[in-house]
């Protein structure tokens, strides 16, 4: 069995746990802010456990979703809490990939099938796409991303 395969299948169940996460939306105010005021720390107790001035965590606040991960992960720690990213695929990874090369394998057809059809040799589209898609999944995986 390709390594790709279990690679694939291993984050899929990895992740599956994660199928809550759903719910998880970004707060208005922000993450540091929300979980800050949750835990009823203010701002200038969470400056001082990072090492930076009040307006720092202002900042902060306000451009939340241009912070570094290393920021991110250093304000969690100073309210006692961990920082953990990853990304989500809207269904599985393996539908992901088998969509992807379903595009690529059609593309690819439809030109295909103008020239056959030119000569009166066309191909049925919908067992080619599936067999050329399942091709270029086990033997050219990187092609379906172009």
């Amino acid at each position: 069995m390709d390594a790709r395969v279990l690679q694939i299948r291993a984050l899929d169940k990895k992740t599956s746990d994660l199928k809550s996460a759903k719910n998880i939306v970004p707060q208005p105010s922000g993450w540091i802010k929300t979980v800050r005021e949750a835990i009823g720390m203010i701002v200038s107790q969470l400056a001082a456990r990072l090492g930076v001035t009040q307006p720092r965590i202002t900042k902060m606040k306000s451009n939340e979703d241009n912070l570094k991960l290393s920021t991110m992960k250093k304000a969690a720690e100073a309210m006692n809490c961990e920082f953990v990213y990853y990304f989500k695929p809207k269904t599985t990874f393996q539908n992901l990939v088998d969509e992807q090369a379903q595009k690529k394998a059609a593309e690819v057809l439809k030109t295909v099938n103008v020239n056959m059809a030119l000569e009166n040799q066309e191909i049925a589209e919908d067992e080619a796409v599936k067999d050329f898609a399942s091709d270029l999944i086990n033997t050219k995986i990187k092609q379906i991303w172009d």
